[in-house]
């Protein structure tokens, strides 16, 4: 898979929706066009942009298919994203702050829905709505995210209007914690993204200290 400079973050790591987009790309080349009702990735390590290719490995087992997103010699694997098929059963819960966020004719599909990876890229826009608001002075880099977990929900079709979204600090440990986004209550899907805190310095991760604990035990529901 070539990469682009617009696949990179303000960290100048390949941004975490760009992991799906590989692997949806590779899907499609497989053929498998077979409902989804979970997508997990794990991000493992960083990736920087290369003028080499990267690899993605693919195998399926039963109802899961999984992607692995490797360096050109297949010898580290950066990304490890996990599909489930079988049909989705959305989860509503209207916890949390509510915003707003409005669909692009290029979110949808072929078919005329949302597909899943402008669905991962709509819920980290959420999310990262929802982190403002707990760290309105918060430093870029200071947080990474190790794992989302995505349940899907019903298709998703397009609307003039804006979709409401919610949002909420879901759990907070020693270094790192967890954000819960949903789309319409979770209707249209919902999302657990574990946010591990980072040292630029060091590229390492870090424990949380007090004051980012403290905000966001405040946001704890």
């Amino acid at each position: 898979m070539p990469m682009r400079w617009a696949d990179l973050d303000s960290l100048n790591h390949v941004n975490n929706v760009v992991y799906v987009d590989y692997a949806m790309e590779v899907r499609a080349k497989l053929g498998h066009h077979e409902q989804v009702r979970r997508a997990t990735v794990d991000f493992l390590r960083p990736l920087l942009l290369s003028s080499k290719p990267v690899l993605v490995r693919s195998d399926v087992t039963d109802d899961v298919e999984t992607y692995e997103i490797c360096g050109n010699d297949g010898s580290a694997v950066f990304a490890r994203i996990v599909l489930e098929r079988g049909t989705p059963e959305p989860m509503v819960d209207e916890a949390g702050s509510e915003l707003s966020m409005q669909l692009r004719r290029t979110d949808l599909g072929p078919d005329g829905f949302v597909t899943i990876g402008r669905l991962f890229e709509l819920f980290q826009e959420v999310r990262i709505m929802g982190i403002g608001t707990t760290f309105p002075h918060r430093e870029a880099g200071r947080f990474v995210v190790g794992r989302v977990q995505l349940d899907l929900g019903e298709p998703m079709p397009w609307s003039d209007e804006p979709y409401r979204v919610q949002t909420h600090v879901a759990h907070v440990s020693t270094s790192s914690f967890g954000s819960m986004t949903r789309i319409e209550g979770g209707r249209y899907g919902s999302a657990l993204a574990i946010l591990v805190g980072f040292d630029m310095a060091t590229q390492s991760s870090r424990k949380l200290d007090d004051a980012e604990r403290a905000a966001l035990e405040a946001a704890l529901p």
